[in-house]
């Protein structure tokens, strides 16, 4: 059918409608691993130091922004928006890229993201294992209606840089 792509399915190595692969440069002498750790890696004190002091989280707008932007620091704000997208079911997750598709409104952009239930599993949170995020925030998320979830995530996004922003784009493509 014309207007369709199925090249995202097109993952046969041998087909013989492919142009024939350049052979491989030979490898040279593989280096040894670098050693692991002796133990776990002691992350900077700022990531870990406790968040019992953020404020509640009030809609539409409140302390917690600011909380948020000022407070805490990048890998906190990662962590934070990790698990609330982990605290949604899958049909809010959609939502909540609908709703992010059209806050970027790039088509450039948009397009890149993945689709189907790949992109809704999810999010590995041992990326940012020992990293504190303020627990209160997951459980006042988990009982707002999906359209207060949606402008939640939305002011979190706002408030995040470029490079944050970034971040976030990369997991969704």
């Amino acid at each position: 059918m014309p207007g369709i792509d199925y090249s995202k399915f097109d993952h046969i190595d041998d087909s013989d409608d492919e142009a024939p692969k350049k052979p491989a440069k030979p490898a040279a002498a593989p280096s040894p691993a670098p050693a692991a750790p002796a133990g776990p890696v002691k992350l900077p004190e700022e990531h870990c130091r406790p968040l019992d002091d953020a404020p509640d989280m009030q809609l539409p707008d409140g302390d917690y922004l600011q909380f948020y932007q000022t407070k805490m620091t990048a890998p906190q704000r990662m962590q934070t928006l990790v698990h609330l997208w982990n605290s949604a079911d899958q049909t809010e997750r959609v939502e909540f890229l609908r709703h992010l598709i059209d806050l970027i409104g790039n088509p450039t952009i948009t397009n890149r993201i993945k689709g189907g239930q790949e992109v809704l599993k999810d999010l590995d949170t041992s990326y940012y294992d020992g990293v504190t995020f303020p627990e209160k925030w997951i459980e006042s998320f988990k009982g707002l209606a999906v359209d207060d979830k949606k402008v939640t995530f939305e002011k979190f996004f706002k408030t995040l840089d470029q490079q944050e922003r970034g971040l976030v784009l990369g997991t969704l493509m």
